[in-house]
């Protein structure tokens, strides 16, 4: 007869070892990079990918291994012309941008007298009849220099800003015309009237997502959400929030779900919208009618919005169209998104009121309503415009957004930032960065905090290489990396390949070492305890020695528990219990 004793001890160590151990996934590590490898990556097209591993072995490899690295760049560079060649033939300009981006920052050239600005010019003056001219107006705002173009290209620029109606954009070209004494009739396009509020509710609507019927106590009741939504294009283009309209896209979702609008004027009406671009991140999304709008909305361009600015909301909440809030902006700089700060307003808002604009006194967008603490009235959050307008124009290319994502973590601190986690097999780890180093520099463009990767980001996307630059012990290094797509949550795409154990310093804000090991467990020392985090709040301390009682990821609710036994310093080393819990969705992964 088998003893009990030796069964649960059996299972003990079982469960252990699923905490423990990740899930045995091949992982590329810079460590195992081959010359075989990049010509594989090479035949396949992968030219970022390419460049990245050629970078890293250039910097790690053998002097063996330099002949045939140099031949390798010979072939890559061969590749990237002949790639962006078939992109300019095919009219692909901002495909061919974005090879140029990668081009530029390995130190490859490009056959011709190409510039990044001469590409971007040449997709907005591109003949195509489905691309608007407000479409146009969000490239010529985020990507084109407006100092480099040449004055004969300027008038035909005024035209396509003007007709897309971006009143933020027509004001800074006009100003360049200026500045150039460019002799252009622009009488008709100095028009400073501001526009009325009330004329601005002309483009704003109502969201309805019909999702059927629901069961509450045994009896079925109508389900839905209810939003707000407002028009940025003529051809019938429109923001609302990503989670007003998520039944729609979400591959999970199994119910019923229709989605129309309401205009203002109309509200017994019910016009049939589709999702065309979204942005879980941003809690965004583009939809389409086929109305043409009498009013559309533009963000405002180099506004400095600080708190106790007057602000105006517009929306619909509880369903009470066309309602008008006003109030203030309470603090800039709240980390409420993933990949960004958003801007804490104190104006009157509620459920409906999600995805509705919130504008200046000029009638310019500041932001979009998306986020409120019930049981605080008037603590109310919108994502800062600034953000929003580098979004628009992959939001119109449809389908979900994709970021940027090098898979690693940081913490700010005064010496730069500092990398306190590295993802295996992620860009970040590819390269060769590692835990301790300090990135001072990505696209040649100097970084200093989170945000500035974020804002970076938002110009860039996946497939790109990028060149970045770090301090190691204080020796300054440069390597090249391919962007890859983030994850929704990489926190738990990071849980699904690494150790638990390794996601203790981002997560919960602490380093830690291992003191000693037994089959009933692991004894940790505190190490270090970045200020601000969630260690720091709980008041746990370097030196205080622990042990980790539970650990686990519930899916669900995105949310990370730990469950530790600690001898805090602070409290005479007496032994005490103590949780810990963080959202998936922490803002430090970059």
């Amino acid at each position: 007869m088998i003893n009990k004793n030796l069964i649960y001890f059996l299972i003990f160590i079982l469960l252990l070892s699923c905490t423990s151990t990740p899930p045995k996934i091949h992982i590329q590590t810079h460590e195992a990079l081959t010359i075989a490898q990049i010509g594989t990556l090479l035949i396949d097209e992968k030219i970022a990918l390419s460049l990245e591993y050629i970078s890293t072995l250039k910097r790690i490899g053998s002097d063996k291994e330099k002949e045939q690295l140099n031949k390798l760049t010979d072939n890559a560079s061969l590749l990237l012309n002949k790639l962006f060649e078939r992109a300019l033939r095919n009219k692909q300009f901002l495909k061919a941008s974005s090879l140029f981006v990668t081009a530029e920052d390995s130190g490859l050239k490009l056959a011709g007298d190409w510039t990044y600005n001469k590409l971007i010019l040449s997709s907005v003056f591109k003949k195509d009849s489905t691309i608007s001219s407000t479409r146009k107006s969000y490239i010529i705002r985020n990507y084109l220099d407006l100092t480099l173009v040449e004055d004969s290209n300027i008038s035909d620029l005024l035209e396509i800003i003007t007709d897309g109606g971006d009143r933020s954009l027509i004001s800074k070209i006009l100003l360049e015309v200026d500045s150039r004494s460019l002799n252009l009739e622009t009488k008709g396009m100095r028009n400073t009237e501001k526009i009325k509020k009330t004329d601005l509710l002309k483009g704003t609507v109502t969201i309805w997502v019909n999702k059927g019927m629901k069961i509450e106590g045994g009896i079925g009741v109508p389900d839905g959400v209810i939003g707000s939504g407002f028009f940025i294009d003529k051809s019938g283009y429109l923001l609302t929030n990503y989670h007003v309209i998520e039944s729609e896209v979400d591959p999970e979702f199994e119910g019923f779900s229709r989605l129309y609008v309401r205009l203002w004027d109309n509200q017994n009406t019910k016009i049939p919208a589709k999702v065309i671009g979204w942005d879980q991140a941003y809690d965004i999304a583009l939809l389409k009618v086929e109305i043409e709008p009498e009013i559309i909305f533009s963000f405002s361009q180099g506004k400095e919005y600080s708190p106790g600015t007057s602000i105006i909301a517009i929306g619909s909440p509880g369903g009470l169209e066309n309602t008008i809030t006003s109030g203030i902006i309470s603090a800039n700089g709240r980390k409420f998104l993933q990949m960004g700060s958003v801007i804490q307003v104190d104006v009157p808002i509620n459920h409906g009121n999600s995805g509705g604009p919130l504008i200046d006194s000029d009638g310019e967008l500041v932001g979009v309503v998306f986020a409120g603490i019930e049981q605080f009235e008037g603590i109310n959050f919108a994502i800062p415009g600034e953000y929003l307008a580098k979004l628009i124009p992959s939001l119109y290319k449809g389908g979900r957004m994709d970021h940027p994502y090098l898979g690693l973590a940081v913490f700010e601190d005064p010496a730069g930032l500092r990398i306190i986690y590295t993802t295996p097999g992620g860009g970040g780890s590819r390269a060769g960065l590692e835990n301790g180093d300090v990135i001072t520099r990505v696209h040649d463009i100097e970084i200093k905090s989170i945000d500035d990767v974020n804002k970076l980001f938002l110009k860039l996307e996946p497939g790109m290489g990028v060149k970045i630059s770090w301090l190691r012990e204080g020796i300054e290094m440069d390597g090249f990396i391919a962007l890859e797509s983030r994850p929704d949550f990489p926190l738990i795409e990071a849980s699904q390949i690494d150790y638990k154990n390794n996601l203790i310093p981002p997560v919960f804000g602490m380093n830690i070492n291992s003191i000693s090991e037994t089959i009933f467990g692991s004894e940790y020392m505190i190490t270090e305890v970045f200020p601000g985090s969630i260690a720091d709040t709980t008041g746990l301390s370097v030196n205080d020695p622990f042990t980790i009682k539970k650990l686990e990821i519930i899916d669900d609710q995105k949310l990370i528990l730990m469950q530790i036994k600690i001898k805090k310093r602070k409290a005479g080393f007496l032994e005490s219990g103590v949780q810990l819990g963080a959202y998936m969705g922490i803002p430090n992964f970059i």
